[in-house]
């Protein structure tokens, strides 16, 4: 992975074939009305755990728990807090709230941050929410070069503006209008060069025309050689969009 760069609230990431991969940082705003969404959420989530023991018990004729009720307080304070972790890290770095507000954590790579990594940020959590209202957080954030709170600063993770994605709830995957098919042995594709396909089409509506054209010519050098069966001159835009295609398709089998 080359350099990375900061410019007027844009983080820029060169990838070791030499792409520019472009995120606009997310500001205090936005990070603080998604953190508030997700909040409600884990809340929703340990009331709903509470009142579904409190059910039970009464169900089967328990006692009450007495001693016992600061323990079973801490596990689902434990369960509702594995909400930000889980969901971060098996929705490619975004929560329900950061999906509302378009925002997604990557890390150092441009990639979606990883579970350590949503591990880490999600622990020193606490920590920015000192003394009230994300108080410490909202400061490091400010005060960043890369609008990192503290827990961002020790996992190595950046939270940038994401292209508000269409989204298929019955499989909870996120979907993308790709145009026709080739057939691409995505088995063999580095995994690389299929984080530089997604990444493009993710992105690739914001590029203007030249840089667009650029941009796919020189990756669509690199993943043609894994490709069947595609005229050395087709349109390097549409040939990602194909690959992209292919490696969803694959993923969901």
């Amino acid at each position: 992975m080359g350099p990375m760069a900061v410019s007027l609230g844009r983080l820029e990431v060169e990838t070791a074939d030499h792409v520019i991969l472009r995120y606009d940082l997310a500001g205090g705003g936005n990070r603080g009305f998604a953190a508030l969404v997700d909040f409600v959420v884990a809340t929703l989530i340990f009331v709903a755990g509470l009142w579904s023991f409190d059910r039970l018990n009464g169900l089967v004729g328990g006692e009450p728990i007495g001693p016992y009720f600061g323990v079973l307080i801490l596990l689902l304070f434990l369960i509702a807090w594995s909400y930000f972790v889980l969901v971060e890290w098996l929705w490619n770095g975004q929560t329900i709230g950061k999906r509302l507000y378009g925002l997604r954590v990557i890390g150092e790579d441009g990639a979606p941050a990883g579970f350590v990594a949503v591990l880490v940020r999600n622990l020193l959590r606490m920590v920015d929410f000192l003394p009230g209202g994300y108080g410490i957080g909202l400061l490091a954030i400010v005060f960043s070069s890369k609008s990192q709170r503290l827990g961002d600063l020790a996992a190595g993770t950046y939270v940038v503006r994401a292209p508000r994605p269409q989204v298929d709830w019955l499989a909870l995957r996120t979907v993308t209008t790709l145009g026709a098919g080739v057939r691409v042995e995505t088995r063999r594709l580095p995994g690389e060069a299929q984080r530089l396909v997604r990444e493009f089409v993710a992105r690739e509506a914001r590029l203007a025309p030249a840089d667009r054209a650029r941009v796919a010519k020189r990756i669509a050098e690199r993943i043609r050689p894994y490709s069947i069966d595609v005229a050395p001159d087709a349109d390097d835009v549409e040939f990602l969009r194909s690959v992209a295609r292919s490696l969803r398709a694959s993923g969901e089998r």
